[in-house]
């Protein structure tokens, strides 16, 4: 990747920032945290500002940038932090969304090797922390919680950036998410049985019976879906149960996400009459095999995508008409596969597929 720190100064910066003493995150003691790490505290309208160099208005890609408290942030805060986030760019990656998410990859590799593996990782998916919008790449993240300060690997707009904050108020913004209404929480959050997460609560999953939210948020989720699982090293494996009329709610599609995408259609428990796959997009297996391994063998796929080419809407048109012509009454009677929360140590919530998962 160019415009990048070498490995051992992005993994210097991260001791460093994990052993800050931030005080409280009061101005004076992230004053102090900002010139030891080097950098010049600037004023600005803005609120202070680490500084890399003399020129205020010709700021490098790495400038460091502070988060002041303010109206979004403020009924999250408890501790009277006037701060809740310092960032850093750590690469400047070329390619487009795949340059990106493999630079993010890279980044998560060395900070795994040096730190374990994160706590908590998922992707944030629209609204992000303090109802920020998502990159249009991805919103991956890895988190090293601890009770005071977490470290999170975070996705930047032009590439990965390693954020210091405090731990209260993120967590607090994510938990007051649990009020149910629409489009309250999305992406998906997944966490690790391990003591560094003893104390982190969850919000409750919003759901929806209209078929038309259920399909803007699907495409959403699944839009930057490859970046997210490519950046993060994971493989996502999504059985979709359905209460078609007449059957016993089958696992009608199978999701499997890596570092590309594709959804199989299986017919075989609905008999016949159903309308014809082809008409909602679906490509028949005789025409062109399914590319990637599936559990569910199924004689219709979605085609296989990259990252930055699903067209996330058009894929949840497909999957949300056949429903409907399928009889299928509400997004209410969907649900995901058994397993599909454990992926590797963590276990993960699908917030913005918005279904009931199953135990």
């Amino acid at each position: 990747m160019t415009g990048a720190w070498d490995e051992a100064r992005v993994l210097e910066l991260a001791r460093r920032l994990k052993a800050a003493k931030t005080d409280g995150w009061s101005g004076p003691a992230l004053r102090a945290v900002v010139e030891g790490l080097g950098w010049e505290w600037r004023d600005g309208p803005d609120g202070p500002r680490p500084a890399t160099g003399p020129e205020p208005g010709a700021s490098p890609w790495w400038t460091p940038r502070l988060r002041p408290t303010g109206r979004f942030e403020k009924d999250y805060v408890h501790g009277g932090e006037e701060y809740v986030g310092l960032y850093v760019p750590v690469a400047l990656p070329e390619g487009g969304a795949a340059g990106k998410a493999a630079a993010f990859r890279t980044v998560a590799e060395a900070l795994t090797e040096e730190f374990g593996p994160a706590p908590v990782m998922g992707a944030y998916g629209d609204p992000g922390p303090f109802y920020d919008s998502a990159p249009p790449w991805g919103s991956p993240f890895l988190r090293w919680r601890e009770r005071v300060n977490t470290l999170e690997l975070h996705a930047g707009e032009h590439g990965p950036e390693l954020l210091l904050q405090p731990t209260g108020p993120v967590e607090n913004w994510f938990w007051r998410q649990g009020h149910g209404e629409h489009y309250a929480v999305g992406g998906f959050f997944g966490s690790r049985r391990v003591a560094a997460n003893a104390g982190l609560g969850f919000p409750g999953r919003w759901r929806t019976d209209d078929w038309d939210v259920f399909s803007h948020t699907l495409g959403d989720f699944l839009h930057t879906l490859p970046a997210e699982t490519h950046a993060l090293g994971i493989e996502l494996d999504l059985g979709f149960h359905a209460r078609v009329p007449g059957t016993y709610g089958p696992i009608l599609f199978h999701l499997a996400c890596g570092e590309r995408l594709e959804i199989v259609y299986d017919t075989e428990p609905l008999g016949p009459g159903i309308a014809d796959p082809g008409s909602f997009g679906w490509i028949p297996h005789t025409t062109r095999p399914a590319a990637l391994d599936h559990w569910l063998e199924a004689p219709y796929h979605s085609g296989d995508f990259g990252i930055g080419e699903v067209d996330g809407r058009r894929l949840a048109r497909m999957m949300t008409d056949t429903l409907r012509a399928l009889g299928v009454p509400s997004p209410l009677d969907l649900s995901l596969s058994d397993h599909a929360q454990r992926v590797g140590d963590y276990h993960v919530d699908y917030y913005g597929l918005t279904l009931q998962e199953n135990p």
